[in-house]
This record gives structure tokens, sequence and C-alpha cells, in this order.
């Protein structure tokens, strides 16, 4: 992939995606939608007796498609499918509440990558850590909060990545700018197409060596684990000090 490597002013924070840079995201998701149908099953017995769980699934998907203005709202977005799936059954909406909470605390038990928590030791002692996300991960929650100043998500602001707000938000809290600035994440349109769009020096964390796939932009550096990028972020400090 060609890289057009633009160099920062000293730089001073460390925005990071959460989903699939720090942690799995696939395999979190899928374990909350089992602990989520166990309750229904439970509790609900009338939708697990005319919908399995795959079913449920795509409803929740084509959910999403019918209601594009609710997806930089993730919780919102499940809490309204729900209940579109109980009135589809004809029966009142007194178990959503409960049957989203049973997914959102699943939703927060995450493993992290190995190489996040040694990276992050370190890195949070010598920059500003903040977090942006499109999705309903809860720093607290999945206990990463304690490398983070605080986190942004695309329900806080609400629009979702690529939108510029997103980043600028996080910047706006942090007091920096955006040469000051330096993004990580592992999607090209939503972490490196947004971050460039905001003016921010991009690092993209490609675990799995695809190809870059986006027309419109390039990352500034491109790594395959968290471990490269402390060197790379002291090697773009010392040329912005240099210069």
């Amino acid at each position: 992939m060609p890289v057009s490597i633009r160099m920062p002013a000293r730089i001073k924070l460390l925005t990071f995606d959460l989903d699939d840079t720090l942690w799995p995201c696939k395999p979190t998701i899928m374990a909350a939608e089992q602990k989520l149908y166990a309750w229904i099953q439970q509790h609900v017995p009338q939708i697990a007796r005319q919908y399995d769980s795959e079913a449920i699934f795509l409803k929740r998907r084509e959910f999403m498609q019918q209601r594009p203005d609710l997806l930089y709202d993730m919780s919102k977005l499940r809490i309204e499918s729900l209940k579109k799936l109980s009135d589809e059954i004809g029966i009142h909406h007194d178990w959503i509440d409960e049957a989203f909470e049973v997914f959102f605390q699943a939703r927060q038990q995450v493993e992290l990558y190995e190489d996040v928590a040694p990276v992050l030791d370190t890195l949070s002692t010598e920059y500003t850590l903040v977090a942006v996300s499109n999705g309903n991960a809860d720093i607290r929650l999945t206990g990463v909060d304690h490398w983070f100043e605080f986190s942004v998500s695309a329900a806080d602001v609400g629009e979702q990545k690529p939108h510029p707000l997103v980043f600028q938000t996080a910047m706006s809290r942090a007091g920096v700018s955006s040469a000051e600035t330096v993004h990580i994440g592992d999607d090209e349109h939503r972490d490196i197409f947004g971050a460039r769009e905001a003016g921010i020096c991009t690092v993209w964390l490609n675990r799995t060596d695809r190809d870059w796939n986006h027309t419109d932009c390039r990352a500034d550096h491109h790594i395959r684990s968290l471990t490269e990028l402390p060197e790379i972020l002291r090697k773009m400090q010392y040329n912005a000090l240099s210069e």
C-alpha cells in the first residue's frame, strides 16, 4: 500500500478506535447475542417460539437498513429493534429494558489483543489517550478506562465516524489541535479517511494483513501490531521537534 507521510507538530493526543483495534469485535458481539437469546428463551418464550437466534439477528440487520438515522447510536438502535420485534409478536415492551441490559453488559466482556496492555501502559505515560468509537463499548465496563482520559462515541455527538465531528470533539475536549493528534484504528474508511478529513495524522492497524481498499485516501503509517506504534511515534516526535 502506498504511504503518504505527513509530520504532525509535537504529538500530545492519541485517539484510538476500540472494536477490532483493542479487541476482536465479532466474537464479543456474538457471545452477547447468545446471552440475550438465552435470556429471551427464559423470560419472553413467546418470541423464542417464533424466532430462533439467527432469525432475530437477521431481523435486527434488516432493521438497521430501514433506520439509517439511528446508526450513530447502536444502543438506541438495538432497543428500537427489540420494540419492533415485540410489536410483531403483539406483546408489551416491559421486558425490553432488562433484555437490553443483559446484552449491554455481555457486550462489555472483551478479550484484549495481547499487544494492547503493554503498549498502552507505555503510551499512557507519554501522551493523552482518548477512545473514539462508533459502537457502545464502555471504557469503564470493558476495563480499559485506566489508560484513557475519556471517550467519545458516535452517540455522544450525533454522528458516526468517518464524520469529522467525532474526532473534532475529542480534540476540543483534550484542548489540542489536529497537528498535535494521531489517530490509530483498523478501518480504512471510518478511521483513516475520517481522521484525515479532520486533519489528523493516521496510523492504520492492519492485524490481518489485508490489502488497502480505499481509493480516496492513504494512511500516513501502516502497522500490523501495536508493538510497532511506540517507535513510529518516537520518530514522528523527533522529526517534528527537529523542524
